[in-house]
Parts: C-alpha cells; sequence; structure tokens
C-alpha cells in the first residue's frame, strides 16, 4: 500500500511522445532513488527512504535504456 514502482514511471517516459511528461518521469526518477544512485523495486508515496529491494536490476536497466532513449533522441531534456 501506498507504494510506487519505479518501473511504471520508467514505462510511462519510454512510451510518452510528450517532452513535458518525459522530463516529469525523469525528474521524478531522479529525486526518489533515496540517495542510492539505484532504482528500487517500489518506493513509499511520502518517503522514498522507504524502498523494496536496495538492487533490481530489472528497474536499474529499463532506467538505463529510459536515459539512453532520451540522450539520443531528446538531448536537451537531460539538462
Amino acid at each position: 500500500m501506498d507504494m510506487i514502482w519505479p518501473l511504471s514511471i520508467i514505462m510511462r517516459g519510454l512510451t510518452s511522445t510528450d517532452d513535458n511528461e518525459i522530463k516529469l518521469c525523469l525528474d521524478e526518477l531522479r529525486k526518489n532513488h533515496a540517495g542510492t544512485g539505484f532504482m528500487h523495486e517500489s518506493f513509499h508515496k511520502d518517503d522514498a527512504s522507504k524502498f523494496t529491494r536496495k538492487w533490481f536490476a530489472w528497474a536499474n536497466t529499463l532506467f538505463g535504456e529510459f536515459v539512453w532513449k532520451v540522450y539520443r533522441e531528446r538531448k536537451q531534456l537531460l539538462s
């Protein structure tokens, strides 16, 4: 309950064609890694330091694909 899956945010960003929505997804992921630099299985909606799975390769791999896609197609959104 009250947990958000970074995978859902990543997939939203990967499938969007709207620059504002893609930027929003990037910003949400950037601010919710709880200082670890990694994507987690899930994080609490009010406190990202409460998360599941310290290392979750699936989310980390898709996050890398998302950033790579943005870099290739919409570099300006990464600044």
